[in-house]
């Protein structure tokens, strides 16, 4: 879990201070955040657990799909929206903002977050 924190923060603090996360926020629907939150931890799960790369982390014998799902990738997801939502308040994209408008530009930051902590967690 703290590969995918770090490779989080490795990708996250250089798009953070950007607008283009605040914009695509802003022009997202609810619709469109679920679905890409739905799809970042799709290639969050894939990335690490299905692709044959070097490295990659051979669960336990006998843990299905659904233990090694909510264990691991919703877990890592979890951790990565922390790391981002704790990104945007450094960087003052927060400050004024409400709590939807927060949440949104946390779900735009966490897709190469996400894809930053699954590549991370491949490394080591």
């Amino acid at each position: 879990m703290f590969l995918m924190v770090v490779g989080a923060l490795f990708l996250s603090v250089n798009i953070a201070p950007t607008e283009e996360v605040i914009l695509i926020a802003y022009k997202m629907n609810p619709w469109h955040e679920i679905a890409l939150a739905l799809g970042t931890l799709g290639l969050m799960h894939v990335f690490v657990y299905e692709l044959e790369f070097r490295g990659t982390h051979n669960p336990e014998p006998g843990a299905g799909f659904v233990n090694i799902f909510f264990r691991y990738t919703i877990v890592g997801y979890c951790l990565v929206m922390l790391v981002n939502f704790y990104i945007l308040w450094t960087f003052g994209r927060t400050d004024g903002v409400g709590f939807s408008e927060t949440l949104s530009a946390v779900v735009v930051l966490s897709f190469p977050g996400a894809l930053g902590a699954a590549v991370a967690r491949l490394i080591l």
